[in-house]
């Protein structure tokens, strides 16, 4: 599938994004960990967040969906898998966060097996195996070491672990599963990354009360979780998804034309909020209310220094707003964008090569100067993330940009072109490149 985008002068409207991917995917599993029902509103409909709700009634939950909202009942721990084998797909989230969730089987003899799709299979899961045997699990490497499949059998009792912070997945994972293991954990992370997932996470503990205590210091973060803790059952709302929104709040600053995206609230954890600060330091017009943002775009803006080290999701598209900002554009501290679906620091130092922008990469992310856009073919590397933000570049280039692979938005945002054309943008989903 290639996604087919024409330079557009103006977006005009109102949209809203979808429910967070992020929040979604936790709230299904402290759902599953909770005993009874549970009531999510505003769930993302996705690849990732489908591949989660499978996982959830393969552990013994029922799950009744009525257009975006999510009745969960559960029997809580112990957990009882309907089958041997769990698949994840591609969803880095949805594969971490149930690793440690095996360790509370009813029968801790019993092997479940954890496999997933290509793309997850080449992400690392290292260091969270190693913690997790550390805390009591059994896990065997099935075919290559490092990587997916894996057997997992044992107990999670809890004790002390060491965990890798290059991705914030591998902290949250055990965070949601430790308060409901037999001991009190103690769990010191090193170089922890992408922190606002971790306030996410933390978040969501301490709406549900959960005994914790965390301490920073120079070298490392370690937290003390409280073991023999229980989870309650909850009604809530998922937040609008700032990841997705990305996009279309990148996509209405650098084009003429006034946008109002509904639905999205300044005051939830998420990180890549910090787009809409970014964006205004630079010189973007976007007023901010309770429950929305508007975006009077074509705006001259101004290349800024980024620490991106919170933000990797957004790699790609301040990449793009780069091309389009005065002077130059660093964006840093970002190595971890490297071990997500693609590598995205190659990803989009290429296509937007290859769409005439200057552009040096480096270990650690970008540096992105003022450019004039041309469209160009380039590779989406099957990653939702880079195939959107390229999108975005095509808006603003002249000529025509197809772009491979774009059935990868369907991972997190599969109404994002229907939504961007409402918008007024020049783009379609097509088999025929010569369409």
């Amino acid at each position: 599938m290639y996604l087919k985008v024409k330079q557009s002068v103006r977006l005009q409207g109102k949209a809203t994004p979808p429910g967070s991917k992020s929040q979604s995917i936790r709230g299904l599993f402290f759902a599953l960990l909770a005993e009874g029902e549970s009531i999510l509103n505003n769930v993302l409909d996705s690849e990732d967040t489908r591949h989660a709700i499978q996982v959830c009634k393969n552990l013994g939950a029922t799950i009744r969906i009525h257009d975006n909202q999510i009745i969960l009942q559960s029997t809580g721990i112990p957990i009882e898998p309907a089958v041997t084998t769990l698949h994840t797909g591609n969803s880095g989230i949805t594969t971490r966060f149930v690793m440690p969730l095996l360790g509370f089987c009813k029968n801790p003899l019993q092997s479940v097996i954890v496999d997933c799709d290509e793309q997850m299979r080449a992400r690392p899961i290292g260091s969270l195996v190693t913690a997790l045997t550390q805390l009591g699990l059994i896990i065997e490497y099935l075919n290559n070491h490092g990587s997916l499949p894996i057997s997992i059998s044992g107990h999670l009792k809890g004790g002390t672990a060491e965990i890798d912070g290059l991705t914030s997945q591998f902290l949250s994972a055990v965070l949601i599963s430790l308060p409901c293991a037999d001991a009190d954990s103690k769990i010191i992370v090193k170089n922890l990354h992408e922190r606002p997932y971790v306030e996410m996470t933390l978040d969501w503990l301490k709406r549900q009360n959960i005994q914790y205590t965390h301490q920073r210091n120079k070298e490392n973060d370690v937290f003390f979780i409280q073991g023999q803790q229980k989870y309650k059952n909850m009604n809530t709302t998922i937040a609008g998804d700032f990841s997705s929104a990305s996009y279309l709040i990148a996509a209405a600053a650098l084009t003429e034309g006034c946008v109002e995206l509904t639905g999205l609230n300044m005051q939830d954890p998420q990180g890549d909020k910090r787009l809409v600060s970014l964006l205004q330091k630079m010189g973007a017009d976007i007023s901010i209310h309770p429950t929305s943002l508007v975006i009077h775009g074509g705006k001259p803006l101004k290349g800024i220094q980024i620490d991106a080290n919170d933000i990797p999701d957004l790699l790609p598209t301040l990449a793009v707003i780069g091309t389009y900002a005065s002077g130059k554009t660093s964006i840093d501290n970002v190595a971890q964008a490297r071990i997500k679906e693609t590598d995205r620091i190659h990803s989009m130092s290429e296509g937007l090569t290859l769409m005439g922008a200057k552009v040096e990469e480096h270990k650690d992310g970008l540096t992105v100067y003022q450019s004039s856009l041309c469209g160009a073919r380039v590779k989406g590397y099957g990653d939702h993330r880079t195939v959107m933000a390229l999108s975005v570049a095509g808006l603003i280039a002249k000529g025509v940009t197809l772009i491979e692979e774009s059935e990868a938005i369907h991972k997190t945002y599969p109404h994002y072109v229907n939504t961007m054309k409402l918008l007024g943008a020049h783009m379609e989903e097509t088999n025929d490149i010569n369409h």
